[in-house]
């Protein structure tokens, strides 16, 4: 058999914003994989401090905030941080949006208080004791804006926005080559990630093949919103979840069932990993 790279995004294709967790099915055919002689990867928009409870998964590496920074067998491939004077640039013209920020570093990912009102609704949907809903927080690596560390890189912007309100103005006004894709949606607020352009899913995952050597028809791309396109249109096969959207099922190969109807282990299956 043929060693395959399958690369997964985390938001609604592992995790289920629905339940709060990441169904087993999912976890079980990661672990079939690789028992398999296959590489797993999660390819994500998060930064490295937001991808925190994911970092001790059965997976083989990661690429963080859409390919800025890869890791390989717990090696650090690639880092491309955002240079400072630009993060503070794009987090004035977020600000006069009247949008919230938030600033994914290697150590923590930091929110004003409109951002972490939102991510904390999408991440403790039906909890209500504040202090589970800040332990789960912290476990996602999101912190105050007060408690950012000096000297942690920033390596993606996030923008958090009113349902009502639109990104486009924004998205007009960020310098090049920056982009921002909205990627989430909660009850309190939309969700979008400003990334360098020049690095975009379809670039980390192109590092990792290198490393590994893995041809890229032997990758699996698997997503579900408009920051995995790339990654699903550049791998040799890409798998659409069925609770995706529209955009991302266009480029796909296949659609796979939703991600709380085992979704993960469905594509798998197809992909002949397990």
């Amino acid at each position: 058999m043929k060693k395959k790279a399958l690369f997964l995004d985390i938001d609604n294709t592992l995790f289920s914003s629905r339940t709060g967790i990441v169904p087993e099915s999912a976890v079980d055919a990661i672990r079939e994989a690789r028992k398999n002689g296959h590489y797993v990867f999660l390819c994500t928009g998060r930064s490295r401090a937001e991808s925190m409870k994911y970092l001790n998964y059965p997976v083989d590496g990661f690429v963080f905030a859409s390919g800025a920074s890869c890791f390989a067998f717990g090696k650090n491939i690639y880092d491309h941080p955002i240079a400072e004077e630009k993060v503070n640039e794009i987090r004035t013209l977020i600000e006069e949006m009247q949008f919230g920020v938030l600033l994914g570093g290697a150590e923590k990912a930091c929110l004003d208080e409109l951002c972490y009102r939102g991510l904390d609704s999408y991440l403790n949907r039906s909890e209500k004791d504040p202090e589970v809903r800040k332990r789960t927080m912290e476990a996602n690596g999101m912190f105050p804006m007060s408690e950012r560390i000096k000297d942690d890189p920033v390596y993606k912007l996030g923008a958090s926005k009113p349902h009502e309100a639109s990104f486009e103005p924004l998205i007009a006004l960020l310098p090049s080559p920056f982009r921002l894709v909205q990627t989430l949606s909660s009850e309190a607020a939309d969700f979008g990630d400003i990334s360098d352009a020049t690095n975009r899913k379809s670039d980390g995952i192109a590092r990792i093949l290198t490393h590994i050597g893995i041809p890229v028809e032997d990758a699996v791309g698997i997503g579900d919103s408009g920051n995995d396109t790339d990654m699903l249109a550049y791998c040799g096969l890409g798998i659409a979840m069925g609770n995706g959207s529209e955009e991302v099922k266009a480029v796909a190969d296949w659609v796979t069932s939703d991600i709380d109807d085992d979704g993960i282990r469905n594509a798998f299956a197809y992909a002949g990993v397990i």
